[in-house]
C-alpha cells in the first residue's frame, strides 16, 4: 500500500503523558504517523533510538538523544530533554497549543518511559515511585529494566 502525504495515522503506542504538552509513542516510521503528529500540534520531536529516525522531520524541531535499546538515558540526556520541554512550554504560552513535545524510541516503552516518568517528576512534582506507577497505569509496560527505573530515581534525587 502506498501512502499519500494526506494520510494521518496514529503512531504505535501513542498517548498523552501530559494532555496537550507531552506525547509518548513508538517510532513514527512513515508519513501518516508524522502527519498525525503535526495534526495534533506536536512541534518538538525527540528521537531516543539511534536506529529509528523519522523519515521526514519537516515541520518539527527535531532532536536526537541516542540511547541504546534496553538501556537508560544518562542524567545529562534527561536534563537536555527537560530543558527542551521547558522551552516548549514557554513557547506554548506565547503561541498556545502548538509547542507540544513528542518523544519516542523503537516501541515507546523503555527509553521513552524513562523520559516520560522524569517529566512527571519535574512538571507534576511526583516522587519517582509515584511517577513510575502513574505512567504504568496509563502506559503499561513502561520502563522495561531496573536500570531504567534507577534512572528515574536518580533524576528525582538530582531534581529535588
Amino acid at each position: 500500500m502506498v501512502e499519500s502525504r494526506s494520510d494521518s495515522v496514529e503512531p504505535p503506542n501513542f498517548s498523552w503523558v501530559d494532555a496537550g504538552r507531552l506525547a509518548a509513542m513508538g517510532w513514527p516510521r512513515h508519513a501518516g504517523h508524522l502527519n498525525f503528529l503535526r495534526g495534533v500540534g506536536v512541534r518538538h520531536l525527540v528521537t531516543l533510538s539511534p536506529e529509528c529516525v523519522p523519515p521526514d522531520r519537516e515541520g518539527f524541531q527535531w532532536r536526537a538523544l541516542p540511547v541504546p535499546e534496553f538501556e537508560a538515558p544518562s542524567l545529562d540526556q534527561i536534563q537536555a530533554f527537560m530543558a527542551l520541554c521547558e522551552d516548549a512550554q514557554a513557547e506554548g504560552e506565547a503561541t498556545p497549543g502548538v509547542q507540544k513535545v513528542g518523544v519516542h524510541c523503537r516501541q515507546g516503552f523503555g527509553r521513552t518511559g524513562v523520559m516520560a516518568a522524569c517529566y512527571l517528576v519535574r512538571f507534576r512534582g511526583l516522587g519517582w515511585r509515584e511517577a513510575v506507577a502513574e505512567l504504568r497505569a496509563s502506559r503499561p509496560w513502561s520502563l522495561e529494566t531496573r536500570e531504567q527505573e534507577q534512572a528515574v530515581q536518580q533524576y528525582d534525587t538530582f531534581f529535588r
